[in-house]
């Protein structure tokens, strides 16, 4: 009798050891970071090569300023850094920007801003 009950147990403890190891340790559909920004030129680090993604196939929303946005709404602050700044004279079909407005490109879109009111004025 003890000797079916050590084998009883062993086996349950073992049982419960392969499973616990089998395990996922985490379920990458629910990753809360904040999706990063897609602005990414073709000769700088994509941003599923980044720490945070770790190549997360569940983390892919790509924000669509042509969609997402509206003109006079504010302008994500996310955004409004000189990494997505561009000169409006490099691009034939942009306009000169007025003064305290300025021209950042995101996903392919062109985006002026008003940097007083940190608003939306134009997309392309």
């Amino acid at each position: 009798m003890k000797k079916n009950l050590t084998m009883i147990t062993l086996s349950l403890s073992a049982l419960i050891a392969t499973s616990a190891m089998a395990a996922p340790q985490h379920d990458p559909r629910f990753n809360h970071q904040p999706p990063a920004p897609t602005h990414w030129n073709s000769n700088e680090k994509h941003p599923s090569q980044s720490h945070w993604n770790n190549g997360n196939k569940y983390n892919n929303h790509h924000v669509n300023p042509s969609r997402d946005w509206r003109v006079g709404q504010p302008f994500p602050r996310a955004y409004n850094s000189s990494h997505y700044k561009i000169d409006y004279s490099d691009v034939k079909r942009l306009s000169k920007p007025k003064r305290h407005q300025e021209w950042f490109k995101i996903n392919g879109d062109y985006v002026l801003v008003n940097s007083n009111k940190n608003t939306i004025a134009q997309i392309i």
